[in-house]
């Protein structure tokens, strides 16, 4: 049986986690780091063949992008990205690819890890009391947040086959 990839979208690091053979739980894998200076519209090429490689690593049959959503909904610059990601992937692979709402992953994952008892500085924002969050904190809350995304997929499709892609 075949693996379901996922990756949760940033602006530094893409989370990614994998199923296991059966289709029933997600462990996480390494974040993707992106390049620095990059052109923003070279930045989904360069993740579609990261993904698509990881696809083929780990013998994938679907790949479940993150899609970060506006609260309202609406699709944001982040998401317009993710969409060229699957276009790329698309293009670059037969793996079924997947959209799935990512809407407050990150924010969950830190708070899962806080309540697991991992240290974290929290992440920027008001106040003097926030640190900043160091980047092995923020590899880890992404790391959290791909596997939330990809566990929250999987519980959504229980009847899935990851036997030849078909859900």
């Amino acid at each position: 049986m075949k693996r379901i990839l996922a990756a949760d979208w940033g602006t530094r690091r893409v989370g990614l986690a994998v199923s296991d053979t059966l289709g029933i739980t997600a462990q996480p894998l390494p974040p993707l780091i992106l390049p620095e200076g990059q052109l923003p519209e070279h930045v989904p090429v360069y993740v579609a063949r990261a993904l698509a490689a990881l696809a083929e690593e780990h013998d994938v049959s679907r790949i479940v992008l993150g899609l970060p959503l506006e609260l309202s909904g609406e699709r944001g610059e982040s998401a317009r990205a993710v969409d060229a990601v699957a276009v790329a992937l698309t293009a670059r692979t037969k793996v079924p690819v997947d959209l799935w709402d990512e809407r407050f992953t990150s924010a969950l994952a830190e708070q899962s890890l806080r309540e697991q008892g991992t240290r974290i500085a929290r992440r920027s924002g008001g106040g003097r009391e926030r640190q900043r969050a160091k980047n092995e904190d923020k590899a880890r809350i992404d790391q959290r947040a791909a596997l939330l995304l990809l566990q929250s997929w999987l519980d959504a499709h229980p009847g899935i086959r990851t036997e030849g892609g078909d859900a």
